[in-house]
């Protein structure tokens, strides 16, 4: 053999490994297409039924949204017919609040009319107990001349002895009774009506202003323009003058020329002030 055939034997040798090389990559690459194309159809088909599902999924969460439209459009609804009844409402205590505003603004008028004919029947007490006082005066001079006229008459002398028993003992009442009104802090010359009544109470508050509001009022006697002295046990602490009164309890400011220590709530207040 030559060296061309040895050629040619190493060539178609070097061949015969690379068409060997090509079979076994073909053959290793070779698929089953059938039994691919049974997969894929099963694939296929598990996709479908997966698909179905999801369809029926999909129905059921439309349905159920369905139900919950209907359901919200529901308290919706309930929640309008609420509101509505509310704002009925609101409009209803809105009207009675207005009626409640005219009755009380009525109220009002009439309790300023009922102080100022109050004040004008005071005003008429005041003068009846004035037109009393000065009947009884006229009464007790008519009386004391008729008796002195019925003595001249029958017994002057025993008359004018028994006039003059009185007189002493008119003035020793009157001295008698001139102790008792300066023991209270009175004098004869007063006018009554700014006397007020022998009265005791508490002190209820007290501001930074130097008013005082006390447990004595109208129904008591007292009146503004009277006089209450401030103490604590036997301790003497001040005066007031009473501003304003109501039926059970009265404001008053403190006089500064008689305040004599701190005035506290619960202290005693009372027309006369004595030490025991």
């Amino acid at each position: 053999m030559n060296l061309i055939g040895k050629i040619f034997v190493v060539l178609i040798f070097a061949m015969s490994l690379v068409f060997m090389s090509f079979a076994v990559a073909v053959y290793g690459t070779h698929q089953n297409w059938k039994k691919k194309a049974g997969d894929l159809t099963k694939d296929v088909q598990r996709e479908r039924d997966n698909f179905a599902k999801l369809e029926e999924e999909k129905k059921k969460l439309e349905e159920a949204k369905d139900l919950e439209i209907k359901a919200q459009n529901d308290r919706l609804a309930k929640l309008e017919t609420e509101r509505v009844e509310l704002e009925k409402q609101r409009n209803e205590k809105a009207k009675q609040l207005e009626e409640l505003f005219v009755k009380d603004k009525a109220a009002v008028a009439a309790l300023d009319a009922a102080q100022k004919n109050l004040a004008k029947l005071t005003t008429e007490v005041n003068g009846l107990r004035t037109e009393i006082r000065d009947a009884h005066g006229e009464r007790d001079k008519h009386f004391t001349q008729v008796v002195k006229l019925t003595d001249q008459i029958h017994q002057a002398q025993g008359d004018l002895k028994r006039l003059d028993e009185r007189n002493v003992q008119l003035a020793s009442q009157v001295a008698s009774s001139r102790k008792v009104l300066e023991a209270h802090g009175l004098n004869k010359d007063m006018p009554v009506d700014n006397i007020p009544p022998a009265i005791r109470g508490k002190v209820l508050a007290i501001n930074g202003d130097n008013l005082v509001e006390v447990s004595l009022g109208s129904d008591d006697g007292l009146r503004a323009g009277h006089t209450l002295e401030i103490f604590r046990a036997s301790s003497y602490l001040g005066r007031l003058q009473v501003l304003r009164t109501d039926t059970d309890r009265a404001v008053g400011k403190i006089l500064p020329g008689f305040k004599k220590a701190a005035i506290q709530k619960g202290d005693d207040v009372a027309t006369r002030f004595k030490v025991s």
